[in-house]
């Protein structure tokens, strides 16, 4: 469903005295297929014998005060430079890279571009957050006065906002109810990937090149752009001077004080090879997973020292590859598995394997679900709680000590520091350790979970507000379905559960190698172990800074009251 300055307005899209000229912004939909925005300017260009052209903008200063990781920034300068091959191999389109400091700036230069190149339309993928809906109101309304439309397409959830709804038009608050429904919705009226067509067959790419390179000059007057790059040598050498850059600058800010600084150089080396750029390798990602992981989902997606889990949330998070797609490489697993009969749950009579596949599509439904609860909520980008009269109720601690001891991993609790240290070193950490240490700092230290919210975005190469908020609200019971304030996990026993051996644990402690798995998993041996006559007290590594069983008694109690 696509948003538009002006819907009754059919002349600036639909017809003009010269070859139309249109202009599609990239955001976080770095790709090619299932592009909705991408798909729908082309069929328009297609249309009306008209070219497009392409532009994104990296704007750090921006990024930086939205707390995005260094990590994320990377991925996406990695992303770009193949983004510029496939659209012009597959389409014919050229993609120009600018640098603006602000979202305000990517204002003026489209503004400017629009004057330039004589264009059009705009048409982009819309986001959820504050300062980004802002900015396309900004833009849509400077446009308007130039006759230009500023199309934007709901793409980055299965199904968009508002579109999963009670029976009163209200947002869900409970997930399973909005999955029921959402699932439903998905069953009796399917999805279908969008392929854009491609057009500039008539060399107009090359006229779209030029005119980018003609307007440079203009732009950096306009909005202090302070570089551009529109072929992929040229993309991949900007994207590296800019991640070069934000390093830089969060070095100086000196954010992140922990008592174990970040290196930033190492968890970069680690993500990228985690991580290879582009559409071909996330789908090639999610291909590999649903062929050999996908079937053992449901228990294997616990165990953290297992590499069992889908790892698609980085390129979610930046497009480079869509949910839907995602979803309907799942369904044909599912029916594929159905129609096999190859595999059968004797208990409920199930096609073997579905309840793997259907665990896994739920993270999807779960992803959609926070992205409908931000459009509900927009306060909730302004730090504000769900249940903001609960939260503002909670003495919160704001101890930078205890703060500190947990990012780096320092808290005396072998799982919870395990987690850290591996958040790290790799800008990753798995889904349930984020709410095991999430947990521990806002009910056993707790500290506001405001704190542990914005430290995760600063680390994480999937940091997505949405996901995030999400996710740290329902560990410290205050956002929707959040975790009930009384049901608080305790990290030595999760360790016990889903760590039993200790692998995880020893891979990023290695000061407790040679400590049995039965005394890491046992607060009071270790403990006692740890302390001054104790027969670990050589090791270094702190006694535990809180006992989980007094620290979950006070949480309740300040709950409670």
């Amino acid at each position: 469903m696509p948003i538009t300055t002006s819907p009754n307005k059919s002349s600036a899209l639909e017809t003009t005295a010269i070859q139309p000229h249109y202009l599609m912004w990239f955001r976080r939909d770095l790709r090619v297929r299932d592009n909705t925005a991408l798909t729908a300017l082309c069929e328009r260009a297609h249309l009306n014998e008209g070219q497009v052209t392409a532009v994104f903008f990296f704007t750090p200063e921006q990024w930086q005060s939205h707390d995005n990781s260094l990590s994320q920034l990377d991925l996406i300068a990695r992303t770009l430079p193949k983004l510029a091959q496939d659209l012009n191999q597959q389409l014919n389109i050229t993609l120009t890279v600018y640098v603006c400091p602000q979202f305000s700036d990517c204002v003026g230069a489209i503004s400017e571009l629009c004057d330039s190149q004589n264009i059009s339309g705009v048409m982009a993928n819309r986001e959820y957050e504050g300062n980004e809906i802002a900015r396309d109101e900004q833009l849509a309304k400077r446009l308007a006065k130039k006759d230009i439309e500023f199309i934007r397409w709901h793409d980055q959830c299965v199904l968009p906002p508002k579109s999963i709804t009670t029976n009163d038009d209200s947002m869900y608050q409970v997930f399973t109810p909005f999955y029921k429904k959402w699932q439903h919705t998905l069953d009796t009226s399917p999805i279908q990937i969008h392929e854009a067509q491609a057009i500039n067959t008539d060399n107009s790419t090359d006229n779209s090149t030029n005119n980018s390179a003609t307007c440079k000059d203009k732009l950096l007057a306009l909005t202090q752009t302070t570089a551009s790059a529109n072929t992929v040598e040229t993309i991949t050498i900007l994207g590296e001077n800019v991640v070069k850059d934000y390093l830089g600058s969060l070095k100086d800010a000196h954010t992140n004080q922990a008592m174990q600084p970040v290196d930033r150089e190492a968890q970069l080396d680690q993500a990228r090879d985690a991580y290879p750029a582009g559409e071909v390798a996330a789908c090639h990602r999610l291909d590999q997973f649903i062929a050999d992981d996908i079937d053992n989902y449901n228990v294997s997606r616990d165990v953290p020292s297992l590499q069992a889990t889908s790892q698609m949330s980085a390129y979610l998070t930046i497009g480079s590859i869509s949910a839907r797609y995602c979803y309907l490489q799942a369904t044909r697993a599912l029916n594929s598995n159905s129609e096999s009969e190859a595999y059968v749950d004797s208990d409920a009579g199930d096609v073997g394997n579905s309840n793997d596949i259907n665990r896994w599509i739920s993270e999807l439904a779960w992803r959609d679900f926070y992205r409908h609860v931000l459009a509900d909520k927009p306060a909730l980008i302004r730090h504000y709680a769900y249940k903001d009269e609960l939260d503002i109720g909670i003495n919160w601690s704001y101890d930078h000590d205890d703060f500190d001891a947990w990012c780096a991993g320092k808290t005396g609790v072998p799982l919870v520091d395990a987690a850290m240290r591996c958040l790290s070193a790799t800008g990753f950490m798995h889904n349930r350790l984020r709410m095991v240490t999430a947990m521990f700092l806002t009910k056993d230290l707790l500290i506001d979970w405001r704190w542990g919210e914005r430290y995760f975005m600063q680390q994480l190469i999937d940091g997505d507000f949405a996901s995030n908020n999400g996710g740290w609200q329902w560990s410290a019971s205050t956002g929707t379905d959040a975790a009930p304030y009384f049901r608080i996990m305790n990290p030595f026993s999760q360790a016990k559960s889903h760590d039993p051996d200790g692998i995880f644990i020893k891979t990023w402690l290695p000061e407790l190698k040679e400590v049995p798995a039965s005394i890491l998993h046992s607060e009071d041996k270790l403990r006692k172990m740890l302390a001054t006559n104790g027969q670990l007290v050589k090791i270094d590594y702190p006694v535990p800074m809180v006992e989980h069983k007094v620290a979950r008694q006070l949480a309740i109690a300040e709950f409670k009251k």
